[in-house]
């Protein structure tokens, strides 16, 4: 500590050098959670693989593109003028096909088929399914060419979709970030300030951990962009929590022990001193169980717990800072750290906690008591409910959340993004038993609780088509069994004839005559056989 002190000059401006290089130069975190911080599955579970799926059966594997849905809505009813108003935005949008990136276009009214999926039942609502390439633009600027082309178009309408909606996370998260910033400096000036009672002390605790986030973020960045760092849309606000909250905790401890030690020594270093070999002991060690802790986050295999190591970094950039920056404050300030009180440092007893610390020793059952009135209650209400739904989390500020909310009230929330199951086999697809095992499985899945409707391969618009049921699948056959029998009923009586014509004839006409019998029999073994197929 003495050689920190001796060099603090120094240190303090080999910190801003540092910082400011690493602020200037490092790219930027927030484009680099745009782009990679998009929370994922790992390997080896079911929706990975089916994905891996889906990706085979493309086409065009060097295509990137992406499935939206461009929505148009009126609470009142879309009515024929806003039709009309609709069908113009679709023809813009096939004008403009190639500008735009669009691979495919579902229009309402190609068909009456594709008009009774598109178009609501109340007619509040449109759904113009896309097929948007991402190869050579960015998913906000597919977004902005596409709401450009239909500016004029009166009827409200939004666009939604996977990817879309990954993008107003990401928005909302950079927003959320800025008011996290600005809501925890203003906290931690209030409550620094009711500790200290000075204006200058609580300055110490954020330019300190100020610094370390900047020289943090700036490491994190770069390790993102060159090592493949695992990023989320909450890494900054975990950063920001953390290191904020521990950073300030640990400068009020150093602090306070500083505010002891120079009522103590004579000398301001010698008060830092003692201040490190007592407190910082407790800092180090604190710092250390935090900063393993988030290390250890890093072993998990889901992104978003992965992506809090930075944490961990973040963790170890304050624990430097309090090691060699604070000294620098404390030093250069001195009594000065505590104005306008900083004629009378001298530390105190506090006489709150005195009192309630006395009061839980001499009096423990009322003190667990009134500790239950204040628990017990919130342990009740709490049900440790669990939701996944990002779009509750972002609120319905964003196009992509309005969009998706429209076609869930209007169609069900499946038809903008319905899940998908996938099916793999060695051989061809191609016999009646193999589509109609489809159909069984399509049946199946219709039965689960929370299924409105399934397409599959003899569903395509939601509905069976009519040739794979057993139904219609027996009516034919019974058609052909009839036609059969009938034909053999034919047979039947012209070898009768045949044979009351031979029954006369001379006897070198006697083989025929018997090769007439037999036919005959043939053709009602024939008959008896198919008349049991047909009870079959």
């Amino acid at each position: 500590m003495k050689q920190i002190i001796r060099f603090r000059w120094l240190i303090a401006a080999l910190w801003i050098v540092v910082t400011a290089a690493l602020f200037i130069l490092s790219p930027n975190l927030q484009d680099l959670v745009a782009k990679k911080g998009q929370i994922t599955v790992p390997d080896g579970y079911p929706s990975v693989e089916a994905q891996e799926l889906l990706n085979k059966m493309s086409d065009d594997d060097n295509e990137n593109t992406t499935s939206a849905v461009l929505v148009f809505h009126d609470d009142d009813g879309i009515n024929k003028k806003g039709k009309e108003d609709v069908k113009e935005a679709i023809d813009q949008l096939e004008k403009n096909k190639k500008k735009l990136g669009l691979k495919e276009i579902l229009a309402f009214t190609e068909d009456k088929a594709i008009e009774e999926q598109t178009v609501s039942e109340d007619g509040t609502t449109i759904l113009v399914p896309l097929e948007v390439s991402i190869e050579n633009q960015e998913v906000v600027e597919s977004r902005d060419k596409i709401y450009e082309t239909v500016e004029n178009t009166e009827v409200d309408h939004y666009l939604t979709g996977e990817e879309y909606i990954n993008q107003d996370i990401t928005k909302n998260s950079e927003e959320g970030l800025k008011r996290t910033e600005v809501i925890t400096v203003a906290l931690i000036i209030i409550i620094l300030f009711v500790v200290f009672k000075s204006i200058i002390a609580p300055l110490i605790p954020l330019l300190t951990v100020g610094i370390s986030y900047l020289a943090a973020q700036g490491i994190v960045s770069i390790l993102a962009d060159t090592v493949n760092f695992p990023l989320s849309t909450f890494t900054q606000i975990f950063m920001v929590a953390v290191m904020f909250g521990i950073g300030t905790d640990y400068c009020i401890l150093l602090i306070s022990r500083f505010k002891e030690e120079m009522d103590r020594h004579d000398s301001i270093q010698e008060a830092v001193i003692t201040t490190y070999k007592s407190g910082g002991k407790t800092v180090f060690y604190a710092g250390l169980a935090v900063l393993v802790g988030f290390s250890t986050i890093g072993l998990s295999t889901f992104s978003l717990y992965q992506s809090a190591v930075a944490v961990a970094i973040g963790v170890a950039v304050v624990l430097i800072a309090l090691t060699t920056l604070v000294p620098f404050f404390l030093v250069l300030l001195g009594k000065k750290l505590f104005w306008p009180f900083d004629k009378n440092v001298a530390h105190k007893e506090s006489g709150i906690w005195g009192t309630a610390g006395t009061f839980a020793w001499a009096r423990p059952v009322i003190a667990l008591l009134i500790v239950a009135v204040i628990t017990v209650p919130a342990l009740l209400t709490f049900h440790g409910d669990k939701s996944y739904d990002s779009l509750a989390e972002i609120g319905d500020d964003y196009g992509s959340v309005k969009a998706f909310n429209w076609i869930a009230d209007s169609f069900g929330p499946g038809q903008s993004m319905p899940t998908t199951v996938v099916m793999e086999t060695d051989k061809t697809i191609d016999s009646t038993k193999e589509y109609q095992e489809i159909e069984t499985i399509s049946v199946e899945i219709a039965k689960m609780d929370g299924v409105g409707q399934v397409r599959s391969a003899t569903r395509p618009a939601g509905e069976v088509i009519d040739d794979f049921l057993v139904q219609n699948q027996t009516e034919i056959l019974a058609d052909g069994i009839d036609e059969s029998t009938n034909g053999l009923k034919e047979i039947q009586n012209g070898l009768q004839k045949a044979a009351d014509e031979l029954e006369d004839a001379p006897s070198e006409m006697k083989d025929a005559k018997n090769g007439v019998d037999e036919l005959m029999q043939g053709t009602q073994d024939a008959k008896n056989g198919i008349g049991e197929l047909s009870d079959a």
